[in-house]
């Protein structure tokens, strides 16, 4: 099913939407450098992915024969593997027709919720390395690499998780710290973070410098909590992409209107239920008044029978009817 491609031809880069314009790239693991991606094509290793979009679903093997692992896993062709010459290791990327959008405060939850499920059954079922979030990749048109070419450009992510078993329940709130998981993990404490800070620093528009610097900080720390923290550019990455999101997006004003609008409803909805709260108390204090007076007139009623009394003459006195103060008597 593979073909041995030729790299100055390669086919993947015809839509050039579905890559970085300018793409960090680097001759190393590093992303230390961002070119147009004309100028980051001639680079060994690229960032693959547009900002926000996971365009490719990249996996890293690190053992020999990696361009086999997908028949061992039993799972479709990808569009391509990119290899070491020498040791054989390296990349397999599946292309995905509809991209998903991550790490951006416009995300929708369920579509990255079930991207990071696909690649951590991916990732399972290829044994391959958990450590690794796809920011840069071995590049496909550099004859560093040996690149075999899959029969397919892109399958819908739905199609890629019939090869797998996914639990039926996908989780509500945070993703596997894994993979694609960690970057989102790391990115949706971040912006939350940074919607309650940013007010200290925008009033300045020389207070840019602080603020990335300062997001960069808060996501080191965050990023040292997971199991398997991502390397210092990814951090980085993760930490620009939410300072100048919040510093050129976000609308403190809309902000503070929307926490006047929250603040004005639970105090509203507190009071109401305090009156109600109240109101029962009420009705139960004047239950136990009416219980009271009643059986000290069930009292009185006895001890009047008790001196000779009628029941006409005990219910005249005490404001009741005959057949209650009958209803008393007979009680006792």
């Amino acid at each position: 099913m593979f073909a041995e491609a030729k790299q100055l031809h390669l086919d993947l880069f015809d839509d050039a939407s579905r890559w970085p314009r300018k793409p960090y790239c680097s001759d190393d693991k590093t992303a230390s450098q961002i070119r147009t991606l004309q100028h980051a094509l001639k680079r060994p290793y690229i960032q693959p992915n547009p900002p926000h979009l996971r365009v490719w679903s990249i996996y890293d093997i690190d053992r020999p024969a990696a361009a086999l692992a997908w028949e061992d896993a039993n799972l479709p062709p990808p569009t391509w593997a990119a290899v070491d010459r020498q040791s054989t290791q390296g990349h397999l990327v599946w292309g995905l027709s509809a991209p998903v959008l991550v790490e951006s405060p416009d995300m929708r939850q369920a579509p990255m919720r079930y991207l990071c499920a696909v690649e951590a059954a991916f990732r399972a079922k290829l044994d391959a390395d958990s450590g690794y979030a796809g920011l840069m990749t071995k590049n496909p048109s550099h004859q560093l690499w040996r690149v075999l070419r899959g029969p397919r450009m892109a399958y819908d992510l739905q199609e890629l998780a019939e090869w797998v078993e996914l639990p039926k329940h996908l989780p509500k709130r945070n993703p596997e710290e894994v993979g694609l998981g960690r970057n989102v993990a790391v990115f949706d404490w971040l912006r939350k973070y940074a919607y309650r800070q940013i007010r200290h620093y925008k009033g300045d528009v020389r207070n840019f410098v602080l603020w990335q610097s300062h997001l960069n900080s808060k996501a080191l720390e965050r990023n040292g909590e997971l199991r398997v923290p991502l390397a210092g550019n990814e951090v980085w990455h993760v930490a620009k992409s939410v300072s100048k999101w919040t510093w050129n997006k976000f609308d403190l004003e809309a902000s503070d209107a929307r926490f006047s609008a929250v603040q004005s409803f639970r105090s509203k909805h507190q009071a109401m239920e305090d009156k109600l709260r109240g109101q029962q108390a009420a009705t139960v204090a004047a239950a136990k008044t009416r219980a009271l007076a009643s059986e000290n007139k069930r009292a009185s009623a006895r001890l009047m029978a008790s001196n000779g009394m009628s029941q006409r003459a005990i219910a005249a006195e005490l404001d009741v009817s005959q057949k209650t103060v009958s209803n008393w008597l007979r009680s006792e």
